[in-house]
């Protein structure tokens, strides 16, 4: 969402979106057709991110924890600012010394002052009753003092704001035509580390995360072939995802699977346990056996939010289908130990308020009946099988073939998998998998992004986000 450049010694934020020819989703710079018509105060800053081409193809949304300020962060540090309320008093405008101005509405100012009757220090945590609140709270004053923004409003409260958090959270029109969208690019290179790399500190998990940010995926090498290292790998993420087939479970064929993945058949592309409300986030795989002598079993990956960007221009209308008609996920099975009876229904593709994907659901061999309006069918289906020979034609398709030792981390809500059919010939292809809640996995990207003072932005992850 922000790109920051260092600029006579200060940090400037800069708010840009890269500009996606065929998405609806990517409008173009706040509205202007080019830089020439941009407003004058955005000029500057439009050229400073277009000279900064490698800053801006790394794409994405904030990588700045988007909650109270907990220190301060130096960009309007020694600044002199302008602060105007306007005359009805539901407005105050920051004119900042970079050329910027903001403009903020007294009841979102009112509903997130600093204050220790409104905010617990220690935890972040807000304090404040909005049931007392009232929507039509106005400014009576307001002013700027030792890098805080000093108020009093109608209701008879005194607060504060601090500047910092005010200039990180602007709102206006402007800088939100500015954010990136959810557009990654056709995959170039395949992401690999070394498992020593990841588990040396957490320099190294912030590498891996990043490319699973990137690129959707990252096969670490050289993982100790041991029971339970898929699990120990994972929580240097974050604790394991427990699901319906438990903490680990091992992809190896069996006589009577209760999932077809535990059988030698192909598979096609899909997410998996996208009948979940919260489908997992990632997903690990370690290669545990291998045997030359098993033929076929090659993994494959496709990005769908890229496949999905090609087709919002390529078919309008049957991706527009797709984000109104809900589809039927499921998983009813009640001859195993744990009986399922999962069904939820959801779009296939979802949206934000800027057109922007914000999460898509792909799983064919785990949807129900559909279940909608009777006009809705034939729109639904043309659009569905249109995007299905979209992701099986799509040249952005990878394949390779794990070895024992490879570790294959995913993003399940982002990038599809799938496997091509094998012979085991009398050996052996044991993976050994695990998952981890995609908020967790998101929070520890930024954590760590934040904390080791990585300053690239963090591409959308497929959580529904809107932001």
């Amino acid at each position: 969402m922000y790109i920051n450049s260092l600029r006579m010694g200060v940090r400037v934020r800069h708010s840009i979106r890269r500009l996606w020819p065929f998405s609806q989703g990517a409008i173009t710079l706040s509205r202007h057709e080019s830089v020439q018509q941009a407003p004058r105060r955005w000029k500057s800053v439009i050229e400073s991110v277009q000279r900064q081409k490698e800053i801006i193809q790394t794409n994405g949304s904030a990588n700045y924890w988007r909650g109270y300020c907990t220190q301060s962060t130096s960009c309007v540090t020694n600044r002199k600012l302008k602060v105007v309320t306007s005359e009805d008093a539901r407005q105050v405008t920051i004119f900042w010394k970079d050329g910027v101005e903001s403009i903020f509405h007294s009841i979102w100012m009112r509903n997130n002052c600093h204050c220790s009757e409104c905010k617990q220090d220690h935890s972040g945590q807000k304090l404040i009753n909005v049931g007392k609140i009232k929507f039509n709270t106005t400014v009576r004053k307001a002013s700027d003092t030792d890098g805080k923004l000093i108020i009093q409003w109608s209701d008879g409260h005194n607060g504060v704001i601090p500047l910092d958090f005010l200039y990180e959270h602007t709102y206006s029109d402007l800088t939100n035509d500015c954010r990136p969208s959810s557009t990654f690019d056709q995959p170039k290179k395949y992401p690999t580390l070394d498992f020593s790399q990841v588990s040396s500190g957490k320099q190294g998990v912030l590498q891996w995360l990043r490319d699973l940010n990137e690129f959707g995926f990252c096969v670490l090498k050289n993982v100790p072939q041991e029971d339970g290292m898929v699990q120990k790998a994972a929580e240097l993420i974050a604790p394991v995802q427990q699901t319906i087939y438990g903490v680990q479970f091992d992809v190896v064929s069996t006589p009577s699977p209760i999932n077809v993945a535990y059988s030698p058949v192909g598979l096609d592309f899909h997410m998996d346990l996208i009948y979940y409300e919260s489908a997992p986030g990632l997903q690990l795989l370690h290669c545990l056996k291998f045997d030359e002598c098993v033929e076929g079993g090659e993994s494959t990956l496709l990005d769908l939010f890229y496949v999905a960007e090609v087709f919002r221009k390529s078919n309008p209308q049957e991706f527009h289908v797709l984000t109104q008609i809900p589809t039927t996920f499921q998983k009813i099975h009640y001859q195993r130990e744990n009986p399922v009876h999962m069904i939820y229904q959801k779009p296939i593709i979802s949206l934000n308020h800027r057109k922007e994907i914000t999460s898509i659901s792909w799983a064919p061999s785990f949807e129900g009946p559909l279940s909608v309006r009777p006009e809705d069918v034939e729109p639904y289906y043309k659009a569905y099988h249109i995007f299905a020979e979209a992701i099986k034609n799509s040249a952005a398709k990878l394949e390779f073939k794990m070895v024992p030792g490879d570790l294959l981390s995913f993003n399940n809500r982002r990038v599809l998998h799938g496997r091509n059919a094998f012979t085991l010939n009398g050996g052996i292809r044991h993976l050994q998998g695990c998952y981890v809640n995609i908020d967790e996995y998101k929070s520890k990207l930024c954590y760590l992004s934040n904390h080791l003072n990585d300053k690239r932005p963090i591409k959308h992850v497929g959580n529904q986000c809107w932001m």
